[in-house]
């Protein structure tokens, strides 16, 4: 009889295409009541480095490029690139699914 291997649930939830995050994959933004996601420069929350013109929002598409860091302000960010304007920045990962 073969063996079963047991996996562990982040890599169920990546198979499933859920919260896990590989670089590279696709997320699309969601949950946002107003308004629009912004694109930064550094994974912290701050009007200066907002990067103008790469708002996006509900439905928009990005392509993660690198895992999720710890922001200065306590929220999680993660390195993107959107896939309607090209440009790369830090994203809050809590509007990405």
């Amino acid at each position: 009889m073969a063996e079963l291997k047991k996996i562990n649930d982040m890599a169920v939830e990546n198979v499933a295409g859920g919260a896990g995050y590989n670089a590279n994959g696709y997320r699309t933004v969601c949950g946002l009541q107003t308004g629009w996601l912004a694109m930064r420069t550094a994974p912290t929350y701050d009007y200066a480095n907002e990067i103008r013109g790469a708002e996006l929002y509900n439905g928009d598409q990005v392509i993660l490029l690198g895992a999720p860091v710890a922001g200065s302000d306590g929220r999680t960010y993660v390195y993107v690139q959107s896939v309607k304007s090209g440009t790369q920045g830090y994203v809050n990962a809590g509007y990405l699914a």
